[in-house]
């Protein structure tokens, strides 16, 4: 059979679970040829082997039953950086990247003369604080912490730090949240703090609601029945450290967020940190998505 021939068949096998059956296919066939894209477009009437062709139908089938292409093809791009991925870490979402780029901008207003610590909260691959590290001003002094309960995520995020060659600049520690970071060393004395937050965030009806989160690790996405169980502990956390160590410089957190969560997690930050600076970003789809707050900013 043909590329055009094998794809053709493809979509009417995906077309129930995928919203973009074409798009899969051609993916899927790219991977199984080790080709790009364009190879499949300019080559329509090129035979596959019997090979080719029952590695493709295997991927196509899985497809089929809901498994996502990033662990099919164990990859995804994130910030324009491709990341490897497995069934033990969340698949970056595009909408993430809007974390990033308030960061590069928070960044980019920050004086080089002034210390910086960046801790990134729930890492899983480590796609935030690696596209951070890949884009930021090289002459900032600046520590970079990703941490993760999961000892089964850790290993994927120090391999793409180190496939990005930035495996120097940051460090992952297993860790609760902040558990393992307070009152520790890890944190640069003197420093402003950045904490980036893409935690769990649904609650249990909105995962039911999705049956293709399934394959997706169930502890990265769900997070009580109002979805802010974690954002509740962290920022109690980040309470602590500012009393616990007297910390008086800056401290910024980016948290992500459902928009349905808005009013709530207001509530949660004015409760804890009721002198914060908070603000809100919008997503591509113009809803709140990104939570900024700022303590102890003049």
């Amino acid at each position: 059979m043909t590329i055009s021939q094998v794809c053709s068949k493809a979509k009417l096998q995906i077309k129930k679970t995928s919203r973009s059956p074409q798009l899969d296919a051609e993916i899927l066939l790219s991977f199984v040829l080790n080709k790009p894209k364009e190879f499949l477009y300019a080559n329509p009437d090129y035979h596959l082997t019997q090979n080719q062709r029952s590695k493709f139908q295997t991927l196509i089938s899985r497809r089929a039953a809901g498994l996502p292409i990033a662990y099919l093809v164990g990859h995804k791009e994130f910030y324009g950086l491709d990341f490897i991925i497995n069934k033990n870490v969340l698949i970056p979402r595009p909408e993430t990247e809007l974390m990033v780029d308030e960061v590069l901008n928070h960044l980019r207003f920050t004086p080089c003369s002034l210390p910086l610590t960046l801790i990134d909260i729930g890492t899983g691959s480590g796609c935030i604080p690696i596209a951070i590290a890949k884009n930021m001003n090289t002459e900032l002094r600046i520590m970079i912490y990703g941490t993760d309960i999961s000892t089964k995520a850790l290993p994927v995020a120090r391999q793409n730090a180190k496939f990005h060659k930035v495996e120097q600049k940051i460090k992952f520690i297993q860790s609760d949240l902040l558990k393992n970071i307070l009152n520790s060393l890890f944190i640069i004395h003197n420093s402003f703090i950045i904490i980036t937050a893409n935690l769990p965030y649904l609650t249990p009806a909105q995962y039911r609601a999705n049956p293709n989160l399934k394959y997706e690790p169930r502890q990265a996405l769900i997070a009580g029945p109002y979805g802010l169980k974690y954002y509740h502990v962290l920022i109690q956390q980040t309470k602590t450290l500012t009393r616990t160590t007297h910390y008086s410089l800056p401290i910024t957190l980016f948290l992500e967020i459902d928009p349905s969560q808005t009013k709530k997690i207001q509530k949660v930050i004015h409760h804890h940190l009721p002198n914060a600076q908070i603000s809100l970003k919008k997503d591509l789809s113009g809803r709140n998505r990104l939570v900024i707050i700022k303590l102890n900013h003049k």
